[in-house]
Formats: structure tokens, C-alpha cells, sequence
């Protein structure tokens, strides 16, 4: 009897695991999508950078029909942000609690492939990778690598029970890794947990409102494949109180800010690249000055500030 159990067993683990061989890289993406949609689940998160290191709590939840999500940096300053639905709300130190209605949070999260499967399909190919352990886990890995180069390349580590993403690689158009955001614990419950009813049932502060600039004084004569602009306004920059037209371009992962702005007494450098991936690209257009910063490769970049044209 304790032989045919054990066959049965058997059985049962190997049509399991092909079930799961069986999957397609877009099913794989498509369960992550509807779990980050529809589990109740916590993550302490580490995120690393060539020179950086920080640790986070993540939670997600449906609380009476509404999503919620929230981070909370667990060293340094004590900062922490969450989103119900499409209201956003960021509380920093020295900083008055400020809330913006987005559909992200700003800032590493296993969020940040949900809600994108039609910006990924077209501009990364997708493909299964092999297995890999996480938090104890055993994960199916999917590589998204770019369609050409204007972007950079991610490998994803999906659960194999929920397909929750347990880490997420980013690597330039070398290959060098840039970015990792790795789950250390999966804790999946039937419930939300008593921090999202408590932020559900807070009171909500009114998102800001943004000033959109009256008076749309730039174009861009050329924008990479994929990407289209999310949003352009008028404002004034904190550290030199300068006043800059802003335009914000996204391919769904990777967003690209330009700020065009009166040109100064001296030029600003052309080029400048950080460990992390991060590219500024300046470019002197008569009296303004173009600057371009995103986490994208350094050429493109360049390519966008000088397309931006006057009206």
C-alpha cells in the first residue's frame, strides 16, 4: 500500500512539473499579471545597484475591491509609499505628505512588469529560460531582451506556485548587470494584512495637481520605437529654482525625462553615465539647453535631445 502510494505520488510530481513546462513565456507573464493583481502577499525586498544597497518591505492587497500597494524602506531614512487604485501617495522625511494620481509607484518594486504585456511583446522578445531558487522557491526564469537598442534587457524570476516575481535582473546592451530587485520571503494570505485596511480606511490627501504648460513650446522631431510621451508641463526645478518645460517619454518600463531650459553662462557637459545605468545626454540648441535623463542606453539619449524643435 505504501508502494502505491508512493507511485501515485510520483505521478502526481511529474504531471505538476510538466504542466508547468508546458507554459509559454507570455502564460508565464500572464499568471504573473493576474497574481500581482488578485494575491494578498508580502516581500522583504533587497535592492541592489553597482553602488547601492537598500532593503524594502513590499505588500499587496484587495481590500473591499480596491488594489492597494506599499513600500517602506527599511535602513536609512524612514520613508515609505503606497497606492490605492490609481492614487499615489509618497510620505519622506522633512516633507509634507504629498499624494499624485499614477498608476506606479516611483522607485524598484515587482510591480513594475503588471499592467505592461503589450508594451513588452512589442518591443522585447520573450523567451523561457531554466529553473532557479529564490527565498527557498523554485522560480521559472523569463528573458525579456530587447528588440534593438534602445532599451535595456531584463531576466524575471516567477514563482512556480503563484508567479509571483521573486527578482527581476536588469542588464545593459553589454550584458553587465545594472539593477537586481530580490525577494528573501514569500508570504501569500487569504487576507489582506492589517496594514492595507488601515491605509484603506485612512484619510485620503488630494493628489496635487501638476501645471500644464499653457503654452506647448517644444516637439520632438523623433522618439525611440516604443516609446510615447506620458506627460509635459512647466515647472520649477528645486535645487536652482530655474524655470524648465518638461516632457516625460515611457516604453511602459523605462521612463526618459527632458527638460529644455535657458541655456546658462557655461555649457553643461555633453555626456555623463552613472554605475547604475542612468545616461544624461545635454545638447546646446541656440539659447536653451536639452537634457535627457533615463536609464537607457547613452546613444539614445543623445539622439532625443537633439530632436526636441521649437513650435
Amino acid at each position: 500500500m505504501q508502494t502505491h502510494h508512493l507511485i501515485l505520488g510520483v505521478f502526481s510530481l511529474l504531471a505538476s512539473l510538466s504542466s508547468y513546462a508546458e507554459k509559454t513565456p507570455m502564460q508565464w507573464l500572464k499568471g504573473m499579471e493576474q497574481a500581482h493583481q488578485q494575491l494578498n502577499f508580502k516581500l522583504p525586498l533587497i535592492h541592489l545597484e553597482r553602488d547601492h544597497v537598500q532593503t524594502y518591505a513590499f505588500e499587496h492587497g484587495q481590500v473591499d475591491g480596491e488594489e492597494i500597494v506599499y513600500i517602506a524602506s527599511l535602513s536609512g531614512p524612514v520613508r515609505h509609499s503606497y497606492r490605492i487604485d490609481d492614487l499615489v501617495t509618497y510620505v519622506e522625511p522633512e516633507t509634507k505628505p504629498y499624494s499624485i494620481n499614477a498608476k506606479k509607484i516611483v522607485g524598484p518594486s515587482p510591480m513594475k512588469f503588471v499592467g505592461k504585456l503589450e508594451q513588452i511583446k512589442r518591443n522585447y522578445s520573450i523567451t523561457a529560460l531554466g529553473k532557479g531558487r529564490i527565498a527557498g522557491r523554485i522560480c521559472q526564469l523569463i528573458r525579456l531582451k530587447s528588440k534593438d537598442t534602445h532599451r535595456f534587457n531584463y531576466i524575471l524570476w516567477l514563482d512556480q506556485q503563484s508567479s509571483v516575481v521573486l527578482r527581476y535582473d536588469l542588464f545593459d546592451l553589454e550584458n553587465n548587470l545594472l539593477e537586481q530587485v530580490q525577494a528573501v520571503g514569500l508570504n501569500i494570505s487569504e487576507q489582506p494584512s492589517e496594514n492595507l485596511i488601515k491605509l484603506k480606511n485612512a484619510r485620503r490627501i488630494d493628489a496635487s495637481a501638476t501645471t500644464p504648460s499653457g503654452e506647448q513650446r517644444w516637439r520632438l522631431s523623433w522618439t525611440p520605437p516604443g516609446y510615447t510621451q506620458q506627460s509635459r508641463d512647466n515647472h520649477r526645478l528645486m535645487i536652482t529654482a530655474q524655470n524648465v518645460d518638461y516632457m516625460l517619454l515611457s516604453d511602459g518600463l523605462s521612463d526618459v525625462s527632458i527638460y529644455v531650459a535657458k541655456a546658462g553662462e557655461l555649457p553643461l557637459p555633453e555626456k555623463a553615465l552613472t554605475k547604475n545605468g542612468i545616461s544624461m545626454a545635454n545638447h546646446r540648441q541656440g539659447n536653451v539647453d536639452v537634457t535627457v535623463v533615463g536609464r537607457i542606453p547613452y546613444d539614445t539619449a543623445l539622439q532625443i535631445s537633439r530632436s526636441v524643435k521649437a513650435n
